[in-house]
């Protein structure tokens, strides 16, 4: 197990606009803002695209499915993690044209389609990475000292 101990935090509101892609433009705020390690604490909104992987198998390596779904999608929640300034977000979706709930990994592309809302805390004098596990092939969140 990992702790990873903030010297402080910062808490924010980010709040994305029609058309804008979520982890694209996320990673680039999370950039500008020099930010390495934080949480996405919440995540409301609706999207028009949505692109998202989930295991299939509980055996190593996993077995994984990509999917695109197009909306209307109204997101009921999306949670995750920062390491080395880059998000990892799980959400729940209602396709509601469809009436088909989705549940996984987002991934790039994904389109919002009227708001997307996301609470982060941004922990402050911490830097991690995401370093693969040579024995299980899983990708773990590592302290980073280099610096």
């Amino acid at each position: 197990m990992l702790v990873i101990p903030a010297k402080g935090t910062r808490t924010m509101l980010v709040s994305f606009k029609r058309g804008e892609y979520i982890l694209e433009s996320l990673t680039e705020f999370l950039e500008k803002e020099k930010a390495d390690a934080g949480l996405i604490t919440s995540g409301i909104g609706s999207l028009d695209i949505l692109n998202y992987h989930t295991i299939t198998t509980s055996t190593l390596p996993p077995g994984e499915e990509y999917l695109t779904v197009e909306g209307p999608i109204e997101i009921c929640s999306l949670i995750g993690s920062i390491a080395g300034g880059k998000p990892h977000i799980h959400l729940v979706a209602h396709h509601t044209t469809e009436d088909k709930i989705h549940i996984g990994h987002l991934e790039p592309g994904s389109r919002c389609c009227f708001r997307v809302e996301l609470g982060l805390i941004l922990f402050e004098g911490v830097r991690t990475r995401s370093e693969t596990d040579p024995e299980t092939g899983l990708v773990d969140i590592v302290m980073d000292d280099s610096e």
